[in-house]
């Protein structure tokens, strides 16, 4: 299902706008009234998709209701959109011939520009017509069943299949000069990379990426019998089709907050499922655990101690994960909206603790994230945790010298000489990320 990037009500607006011009000009040229009239067409055809696509997102597909085989064509929605847009260049290059008349006797140098404009329009347009028409009457386009994947004709089996998943890029489309964001299904077959582009289908892209987990799930139950009881129980959790930090960020803030509330109850109504969900995640640099994380945030003090315990745990698999950098991205999603008497001291003290970690790049992890989780009331000379951020100022990375000088001159209560850094580390600090350090 084509996803827009404007909204539902903005192309409502716009359908409505171009039936107005369109009334307008039916008074004065009842021809040229077309154009506005398809117009308004699209815009209610957009809004009509947009709406679908939204409506649908939080649809969990149930794997006993799932057919051997899920059929994949292209969108007719999506057809006829392309269609009626080349139309109305079509009608544009007619109206301009019968501007310029068909008496070409009478013609002058501007109505030849504009004869030819009208018989690029028409001619280019119809052929754009005939070749959409022709790539969107293809059938079987993509196939997802309990053996594997048929595309385009082409037929892979899941054996042979690895490191499917639904990939986004941002790309200069033939739509638009400006960058959007286009799907594709990522896999490799025996070890060669396939990409293909997903937008224009009947399925919505989080459809395709439940049928691909449900029917590999099955394909490795019937296959390898005892060995598959290995695995998780449930053959596809909930929890998988939440959407990417990304996504939920790119909808309207309406639309937004439905999707944490979902999220939330979600949790609450499956609390164990959710640990196991958290703890099943492997890959850090494709997850959607951020989304979980922010969402749950905004119940602190409800999930608490589980978003302490996540929060530890990520940071553990960090310090010895080359996705260190990914993990870290995770845990700035996790956030407390509490009062001081009720903040999460374990995540405090655990990151005291790490401030004396031999590697420096977890070392100046653990300062920045302390630097956030502190309270008001910690910020004072006598504490023991700020006592020990002060001997930083004299670590023997440039980075952590210069982040620690960063956060106490922040504070306010100690002077410029008591935390004072070398001319050099400022220097180096204006031509170099000072915020990350690379993995030892």
């Amino acid at each position: 299902m084509i996803k827009q990037k404007f909204g539902t009500a903005l192309f409502c607006i716009l359908t409505i706008i171009c039936l107005i011009v369109a009334i307008f000009f039916s008074k004065q040229d009842l021809f040229f009234t077309i154009i506005p009239s398809l117009g308004s067409l699209i815009c209610a055809l957009c809004a009509v998709s947009e709406n679908i696509y939204h409506k649908n997102r939080n649809v969990f597909i149930d794997d006993n209701s799932l057919l051997s085989e899920a059929n994949i064509n292209y969108s007719k929605l999506s057809l006829a959109i392309s269609v009626i847009g080349y139309l109305v260049f079509i009608i544009l290059g007619m109206y301009f011939i019968k501007l310029a008349g068909l008496d070409y006797t009478k013609y002058k140098r501007g109505d030849y520009f504009m004869i030819g404009i009208s018989a690029f329009f028409i001619i280019s347009y119809s052929i754009k017509i005939i070749k959409v028409i022709k790539k969107y009457s293809a059938k079987n386009i993509l196939i997802i069943s309990n053996n594997g994947i048929q595309l385009n004709h082409e037929y892979m089996i899941w054996s042979n299949i690895k490191n499917e998943k639904i990939l986004i890029k941002k790309e200069v489309t033939e739509y638009s000069k400006y960058e959007t964001e286009v799907k594709y299904l990522s896999l490799y077959d025996k070890n060669k990379k396939i990409e293909f582009k997903i937008d224009d289908l009947d399925t919505a892209d989080y459809f395709i990426e439940q049928y691909l987990k449900l029917y590999k799930n099955r394909f490795l139950k019937q296959n390898f019998g005892s060995s598959f009881k290995k695995m998780p129980e449930k053959d596809f959790s909930a929890f998988e089709s939440i959407p990417k930090i990304d996504d939920l960020f790119s909808l309207d803030e309406k639309e937004l907050q439905k999707n944490l509330d979902n999220i939330g109850v979600l949790a609450k109504n499956n609390p164990d499922e959710l640990k196991s969900y958290c703890e099943s995640i492997t890959n850090f640099e494709e997850t959607n655990l951020d989304s979980i994380y922010y969402a749950l945030s905004e119940s602190a003090e409800d999930w608490k101690d589980f978003l302490n315990n996540e929060f530890i745990r990520l940071f553990e698999i960090a310090k010895k994960s080359p996705a260190s950098n990914s993990i870290f991205t995770i845990l700035d999603e996790i956030l407390y909206e509490l009062e001081p008497s009720q903040s999460p001291r374990k995540i405090i003290d655990y990151l005291y603790k790490e401030l004396s970690n031999k590697n420096d790049k977890i070392r100046l992890k653990a300062l920045n994230l302390i630097n956030a989780w502190l309270e008001e009331e910690d910020i004072s000379r006598s504490n023991i945790i700020i006592q020990k951020i002060l001997t930083m100022t004299k670590d023997n990375n440039w980075k952590i010298r210069w982040c620690t000088h960063d956060i106490l001159s922040s504070y306010n209560i100690f002077s410029d000489d008591e935390i004072a850094i070398s001319f050099v580390d400022k220097l180096k600090a204006k031509v170099n990320n000072q915020y990350e350090i690379d993995s030892e």
